[in-house]
């Protein structure tokens, strides 16, 4: 064994093979239970957002996503990046607490792009001037008023705009494709070599970012984990909203808020199950628990949404389909 990792008092040694894989110390299956919850939340947080910024571009829409939902996820990873600096966290949380950064930019920028200002010259530009002028032709063709037993709804003439535009853009998805695969291995790569936390780090994570015993910087921790949690909570609320008032999830990607919620799910059970937790570290952990678990509640609601909304749209196009028969 590495000298490394010391032998405990009662002669128990760390696991070698969580050691040459991981660079942790780990002394028991409870421990590795919790380190392996901690790094499952870490990949599932990775690959979060990226399936909402590929449904994206790939329906060169956002209006399904409510931007106030991504402004305030926004704020609380800028929140957590400030934290992290002003506290003094390790090199691969504020590497992480970057990436999340980007990843909320990137999709209030897309909202922006596809939503606010639709029509731009850059947006003209990257996807060419014909491919639109075709694409606005076909919404143009569509027939304003047809028998009552084939009403064309906007909806309807919204999905026909996104088929054709993904038949005209077929090569550029595929090319996106790629950057996909490429991105996913990026993520993994940074998880691997930055998202190895030592037993140090992980203690420090879950009793609120205290480094040292300097009581300033104990409140400041507290101060962020606060502000972080509120505004997990109160990210969720508008999109909920927003399905409601659409009777929709059309745009959403359900990948978002599945990994969302693993990553939740896994950091609450890494925290419960970590067998070096105190009454204090626990009570410095309520704030992460509270945001954690209550998002998760939040999430699952939105699971709800989608279940009903999508079973709805499923049934209303079987009678539209049986009456276009009949």
């Amino acid at each position: 064994m590495d000298s490394n990792c010391p032998v405990l008092s009662d002669g128990t040694i760390a696991i070698s093979w969580i050691y040459n894989l991981f660079g942790d110390c780990v002394y028991g299956w409870q421990e590795s239970i919790s380190l392996l919850f901690g790094y499952l939340s870490i990949l599932c947080w990775l690959n979060a957002q990226m399936p909402q910024v590929i449904k994206n571009y790939k329906l060169r829409d956002a209006k399904g996503l409510s931007f106030t939902f991504l402004t305030i996820w926004l704020i609380g990873d800028v929140a957590n990046f400030i934290g992290c600096i002003i506290t003094g966290q390790l090199t691969f949380q504020i590497i992480l607490s970057i990436y999340f950064t980007l990843i909320d930019t990137a999709l209030c920028a897309q909202w922006l792009y596809y939503v606010k200002y639709a029509d731009n010259r850059i947006r003209r530009w990257f996807d060419g001037d014909d491919e639109i002028k075709t694409a606005n032709t076909m919404i143009s063709e569509l027939p304003t008023t047809a028998p009552t037993s084939a009403v064309i709804t906007i909806d309807d003439k919204k999905e026909v705009f996104n088929e054709q535009s993904s038949l005209l853009s077929t090569s550029t998805q595929q090319r996106q494709q790629k950057k996909y695969l490429t991105m996913m291995m990026f993520a993994f790569s940074l998880y691997t070599t930055f998202g190895q936390p030592t037993t140090t780090s992980i203690t420090t994570m879950s009793s609120g970012m205290i480094v040292g015993d300097e009581n300033k910087t104990i409140w400041v921790g507290r101060f962020f984990a606060w502000v972080c949690t509120f505004l997990y909570l109160s990210s969720r609320l508008p999109q909920i909203y927003r399905n409601f008032h659409r009777r929709s999830v059309q745009g959403l990607s359900i990948y978002l808020f599945f990994f969302a919620a693993m990553g939740n799910l896994t950091y609450v059970l890494s925290i419960f199950t970590n067998p070096h937790a105190t009454r204090t570290t626990m009570l410095e952990a309520v704030p992460y628990i509270l945001g954690s678990a209550g998002t998760l509640l939040f999430d699952c609601t939105i699971f709800a949404q989608y279940a009903f909304y999508k079973n709805k749209t499923g049934s209303r196009r079987s009678d539209e389909d049986s009456e276009l028969q009949a």
